[in-house]
């Protein structure tokens, strides 16, 4: 945030409780007005394109738009549709006052306007957005109290509670925010689950479902249907974002960017890590805690932006699958201590592996997924000796297996099936034409596997035992103890 915008927002908190309290006189007058107009039976209006939320037969939602269905929209009294509106908004006194009080301050009115270049039609025309983004606030106010409340009667502890997150947006230098991420295809036993301070799964509920159907990026297309398919979301709370010194700039949490992607991920990993479920999201935004910059119906204000993490093969009607994976309590457990060892870890090479463990389980080419595997078991088992690197990570895998309680391998058989899957990823890196012969590896009699999945599960495996046995993480202390102790 710059010195001009802090200045800004100082300059303008005296004049606070002024503009809340002309929010609050106008929605006492204009309160009976809408009462008169609804119950006339003249056309008001509607949201368009309001969402709707049901649920499949295996539990994933299913979200759809109304057209022009949705619940009535009363700021539609103050349109015209057919001839004169039901409420004329030039001849509310209290949308006057606003519009004189926002104007006698320079700092407070730069909140409402919009920069126009020389020439353009609407400079030209000399149209006054500046008024009807100050009106435009007190409407949301007058949804938001309607819908909240659902009464036309004007109520003082209803009318503060319905003024309150419009003005903390207008005037608030800070906007607090929670940060939700929709995890796909993976159902939890738990409504709520506490992974560490300020990090949690929490299921979704049905008004922040419909909240999010319309969260979406113009420059990452993602599949709806995808997008839906979530029945819980990491929820990372306390986070905050700058306010701006237009509101009408404020564009930052539709960029990824602005959220903690690598935390995100490091969630992800230590659930892939942990379960051998599909997942992995294609949402990230923010939910305003305490204020909001547009008002629809009583819907949670939402902003975000659409991220495309997650395998292709989701979009292959991959949302009609009969059974989804639930993550029981007892692995929750697990998720959290490999979660809290990830995000606790000073080894950079941790927070690499995780990433192309990541980068693996979302890859269209499976080639692709073999070269993130091994660059991340090379990032935790490789040091700065000149041996051969493939045959001793090798036998720092075979070593290392032994503390692994769910397989059954042996340190030979890991040691072959380690340099199997070196020798697909040397072919692919040399342009081999015998790469296909490579990508099937034998692992036992009868048996065989691709080996981009033998990759992926060996990158799991290494990195659960060394997320559990720190001092592995100096792969000369698995020589020392395991191989030559």
């Amino acid at each position: 945030m710059t010195y001009e915008y802090k200045n800004t927002f100082e300059s303008i908190q005296k004049l606070k409780d002024g503009y809340a309290n002309i929010l609050l006189s106008s929605l006492k007058e204009v309160l009976p007005k809408i009462k008169i107009a609804k119950e006339s039976g003249k056309y008001i209006g509607k949201y368009y394109n309001f969402a709707n939320v049901s649920f499949n037969g295996n539990g994933l939602p299913r979200l759809s738009s109304t057209n022009g269905d949705g619940p009535t929209e009363y700021r539609g009294c103050f349109r015209s549709f057919n001839g004169s509106p039901l409420i004329d908004e030039n001849c509310v006194g209290g949308f006057n006052d606003l519009v004189e009080f926002v104007r006698k301050n320079e700092a407070l009115s730069k909140r409402f306007s919009i920069n126009f270049n020389p020439g353009t039609v609407a400079d030209l025309k000399k149209i006054e957005f500046d008024r009807i983004n100050i009106i435009a606030t007190a409407e949301d106010c007058i949804e938001r109290y309607i819908h909240q409340f659902n009464t036309f009667l004007y109520d003082d502890e209803f009318a503060a509670a319905a003024v309150a997150p419009t003005v903390s947006y207008i005037f608030d230098q800070q906007l607090n925010i929670d940060i939700s991420i929709p995890i796909l295809f993976v159902k939890f036993e738990s409504d709520e689950y506490q992974l560490a301070d300020g990090v949690c799964i929490k299921r979704i509920s049905d008004m922040q479902h419909k909240s999010r159907h319309q969260v979406k990026s113009y420059n990452t297309s993602v599949h709806e249907s995808v997008m839906a398919s979530a029945t819980h979301a990491l929820t990372l709370t306390g986070w905050f974002v700058p306010n701006v010194e237009r509101m009408w700039d404020f564009d930052v949490l539709t960029k990824a960017r602005a959220y903690p992607i690598e935390l995100i991920n490091h969630f992800f990993g230590a659930l892939r890590i942990t379960s051998p479920v599909n997942t992995g999201y294609a949402q990230v935004y923010a939910i305003a805690k305490g204020w909001g910059a547009h008002c629809t119906a009583n819907l949670p204000y939402v902003q975000g932006v659409t991220v495309r993490s997650y395998p292709a093969y989701f979009e292959d009607y991959y949302w009609n699958t009969e059974e989804v994976p639930v993550i029981s309590e007892r692995t929750l457990g697990n998720i959290k201590r490999i979660f809290n060892e990830i995000i606790s870890a000073n080894e950079n090479s941790i927070s690499l592996a995780v990433k192309r463990l990541n980068r693996c389980l979302v890859r269209d080419d499976e080639e692709d997924s073999v070269l993130d595997a091994t660059i991340a078991l090379e990032a935790l088992l490789s040091d700065d000796g000149n041996q051969e690197m493939t045959h001793k990570l090798a036998m720092r895998v075979g070593a290392l297996v032994k503390f692994e309680k769910d397989t059954q391998k042996n340190p030979v058989q890991v040691f072959r099936e380690i340099k199997s899957i070196y020798g697909y990823r040397s072919a692919i890196v040399h342009g081999s034409k015998d790469v296909g012969k490579k990508r099937i590896i034998k692992i036992e009699e009868g048996k065989n596997t691709d080996a981009h999945r033998l990759a992926i599960d060996y990158l799991k495996i290494v990195l659960r035992i060394l997320l559990e046995n720190k001092r592995f993480r100096n792969p000369k202390a698995i020589d020392e103890e395991l191989l030559l102790g």
